[in-house]
């Protein structure tokens, strides 16, 4: 689906004096992971709360499972789904083969 692109920091992208246009599914599935239920107003009960997980002790399958239910509930299809702890705490999630950094 294309869509108005953001950029690194979540503005709008600007090209040429214009907002950008391109494919938004990695923005989107960003925006589910990252959010927390009731930011969406439209929607109350999308979001993963990824921000959460961090330092706690149910970071895997519990994110995992929270994750697949809230792409599957958006029409998203999850073909790979993995998390992983840095030293420095920072979770990142890879899904379908892109990659989700969360920190503090």
């Amino acid at each position: 689906m294309n869509d108005i692109l953001l950029n690194s920091i979540g503005d709008l992208q600007i090209s040429n004096g214009d907002f950008s246009i391109g494919e938004s599914i990695y923005r989107e599935v960003q925006d589910i992971i990252m959010s927390y239920q009731g930011w969406w107003k439209e929607y109350p009960l999308v979001g993963c709360a990824a921000p959460s997980y961090l330092n706690s002790p149910s970071i895997g399958q519990q994110l995992s499972n929270t994750i697949k239910q809230q792409l599957k509930l958006d029409g998203k299809t999850v073909t790979s789904l993995s998390s992983s702890v840095s030293a420095d705490g920072t979770l990142t999630i890879n899904v379908n083969g892109q990659s989700i950094e969360v920190s503090n």
